[in-house]
């Protein structure tokens, strides 16, 4: 097994994405409550929990709540940062940091803070950590930043703050490269849903109601899902929609031949709360034609841990999984690559379960 370190280098260049606050707070909107899978109620733990420990003191006095210290970080240069791992915005109890910003950790462990990102709008990294993208409030519009050169390119579509309240849900899906995305958002007066090209400075309508799962750089396959009661609908734009035998919005991006998913495995039990669980199994399907799947078990995750979401693919045979404990008192919430033809994984890194974690790559 490679150490950490090598495997944290193997991922550099196509690192998942998760956002678990996120992915917890607008699964929970998009589910009904019977729908809810275990992993979703894992990560709303750890929201919950986040990074304070209370502890009771002997005495029948009022609890002592302790916090992470606060620190003091960089803003982020303008150019010549390396790849990003992850990023999170800290823990907030109180009105005066409602507005903290992104914290973002590259590979090579240096923190810097995201301040032009308000906490509402979306953030999202490239697979391989090289690319950022934001809502600039004051642009009205979403950036892509190359954190190496420090290159901008700015989105020919106009936004309003009200697309990203905290009242939405939002998505903003990249593409490998980050010039290509998808930008959606649900609840509000508009709901844009929108395919939109920065080099080319091209905006497209997507068809509302489908949530976005993968985009390819240039004119590459787009793919949407839509999930109904008890199955969903996956479309790769110029094809037909297929349907599967799962409510799920657990999916990997597109696989490199152009036409392979993957989901998280279900299994379904009417005497059961919530009816709809996570089986630990990983679920490979031909998102183009459809038919016959393949279901492999997940292994080599601790029984503390549960998958949550799937992201980038880092090679023709491993996607990349994060796994989140039950409860804030579990383990350390981790990211490992997993084999879909053996359901074998290997450990890349830990997350930094302060408040929301946000991890490139991961569809959420």
């Amino acid at each position: 097994m490679n150490s950490l370190r090598e495997d944290l280098n193997a991922l550099a260049e196509q690192a998942p994405a998760v956002d678990l606050a996120a992915q917890a707070v607008r699964g929970a909107r998009r589910r009904r409550a019977t729908r809810l899978t275990v992993a979703i109620a894992a990560a709303t733990c750890l929201i919950a929990g986040g990074g304070t420990v209370l502890f009771q003191q002997l005495r029948p006095e009022a609890p002592v709540v302790l916090t992470p210290p606060e620190t003091t970080v960089s803003p982020l240069p303008s150019e010549g940062v390396g790849p990003i791992e992850q990023a999170y915005r800290p823990e907030c109890r109180t009105t005066a940091c409602t507005k903290r910003a992104w914290r973002l950790v590259t590979r090579d462990g240096a923190t810097y803070e995201l301040t032009a990102a308000p906490q509402t709008g979306p953030l999202a990294v490239t697979a391989d950590g090289r690319r950022l993208a934001y809502y600039n409030s004051k642009q009205r519009t979403i950036v892509v930043r190359d954190l190496a050169s420090g290159k901008t390119w700015k989105s020919p579509l106009k936004q309003p703050a009200e697309d990203f309240s905290v009242s939405n849900e939002h998505a903003l899906r990249l593409s490998p490269n980050g010039l290509r995305f998808i930008v959606s958002s649900w609840g509000g007066r508009r709901e844009p849903n929108k395919l939109v090209d920065v080099e080319r400075g091209t905006v497209s309508d997507l068809p509302r109601g489908w949530w976005p799962v993968s985009v390819s750089d240039g004119s590459g396959p787009v793919v949407l899902a839509k999930p109904y009661d008890n199955s969903s609908q996956v479309w790769v734009l110029d094809h037909d929609p297929i349907t599967i035998p799962d409510f799920t919005y657990d999916y990997s991006a597109l696989a490199p031949d152009g036409r392979t998913l993957a989901r998280l495995g279900q299994t379904f039990d009417a005497n059961r709360e919530p009816m709809v669980q996570q089986d630990g199994s990983i679920v490979v399907f031909d998102a183009v034609q459809g038919g016959r799947e393949t279901r492999i078990p997940i292994s080599g995750i601790p029984e503390e841990l549960h998958p949550s979401g799937l992201g980038s693919w880092l090679n023709a045979t491993e996607v990349t999984v994060v796994a989140v404990p039950e409860s804030s008192r579990g383990p350390t919430s981790m990211v490992y690559a997993v084999n879909v033809k053996t359901g074998k994984t290997r450990e890349l890194f830990a997350l930094r379960n302060y408040g929301t974690t946000l991890v490139p790559g991961l569809v959420h």
